[in-house]
Order: structure tokens, then C-alpha cells, then sequence
């Protein structure tokens, strides 16, 4: 059988691959082989990447691969998605607009989502639940006591002059700022 590669020289190395009912298989020359990374020492060593191998392959593992993921580098630093899956870091500030997709898909499936919203501290959260009084309600509280006493003092002068029309007035615009 002859290198699905080269097509001149004798295949040794035979890999086959199947996804979803699919079968893929490929032959290839020690040559050929070794350019991909598929040499026997890479079988026998354990560092045998075939997402590697089938990307160069034409027509042999490339429909198996993610679309997109093999040749995925950011063009300002040259980082591939490979390199920032292996190291954890990326390459500069472009990386990640290079890799939206990938790193929301990533942050989504680590933090359950992609979106930062900050932490929140229990006393805010009972604030925003209006369980808290914070110090905006205190002051209005104080405002509204100094206004009860100058009311309730405007009352008294009212019904000494008796003038009880405005006296009347200033009762229920009491018992409204008491409710």
C-alpha cells in the first residue's frame, strides 16, 4: 500500500480514526510520517497529537477536527490557541479578540458565565432588597423630624392665634409625613 501523502513510497504507519460512525483512515510512508509528527517514536513516547497529524492530511482526519481551532493564532503576537491552552496565559491584549469565541465558551463552562458583575457584600444586597438603612434614609429621617417639630410648633402659634383653618392644614400635613 502506498504513502496517501507522497504516493511514491511504501505506507508503514496506518492510523484510523472514527467519529460518529465515520471511519478515517490514513497511510503514510516513515517519511511522511515523521514531517507529521506520527513517527514511530511519537507512538511509542506518547506524544502523538492527532489533531496535528489529521490537519495536514488532505481529505484523511481534517472533517474530524474542530473548524476553526487548528490554525486559530492571534496576528499580533502569534500565539496559537493550542500555545494558550497548553501555557494558561495569553499573549498580549489582541489575544483576546483572537479568541472571543473560545474564552467565553471557556469562562462559561469554568465560572458559569462570561460576564463580570463584581462582587457583591452582604451589606449591599440588603440595601438593594431595602432591608438596610443606609445613610441617604438616615438623613432624610433626620429632615423629616426637624420638619415634624417646625410643623408641630407652626400648629401650636396657629391655634394660640386661632386661626384654625391653617391649624387644620398643618394637622394633616403632620399625619402625613408621620405615615
Amino acid at each position: 500500500m502506498r504513502c496517501m501523502d507522497c504516493g511514491k513510497s511504501e505506507a508503514v504507519v496506518f492510523l484510523k480514526m472514527a467519529v460518529n460512525n465515520k471511519v478515517a483512515e490514513a497511510h503514510l510512508c516513515a517519511v511522511c510520517a515523521a514531517k507529521k509528527g506520527a513517527g514511530p517514536d511519537a507512538c511509542e513516547s506518547g506524544s502523538l497529537n492527532i489533531s496535528e497529524i489529521g490537519g495536514g492530511l488532505e481529505g484523511g482526519f481534517s472533517e474530524f477536527l474542530p473548524a476553526g481551532k487548528k490554525a486559530l493564532h492571534c496576528p499580533a503576537c502569534a500565539l496559537t490557541y493550542r500555545e494558550f491552552r497548553e501555557k494558561g496565559k495569553l499573549g498580549c491584549p489582541v489575544c483576546y479578540t483572537s479568541f472571543d469565541a473560545q474564552l467565553s465558551e471557556l469562562l462559561t463552562r469554568v465560572h458559569g458565565s462570561c460576564l463580570h458583575t463584581g462582587k457583591v457584600y452582604p451589606a449591599r444586597a440588603a440595601m438593594r432588597q431595602g432591608k438596610c438603612d443606609s445613610a441617604a434614609k438616615r438623613k432624610r429621617g433626620a429632615q423629616t423630624a426637624l420638619r415634624l417639630k417646625k410643623l408641630d410648633s407652626s400648629l401650636k402659634e396657629a391655634v394660640d392665634r386661632e386661626d384654625f383653618e391653617t391649624a387644620a392644614r398643618l394637622r394633616d400635613q403632620i399625619k402625613g409625613l408621620e405615615q
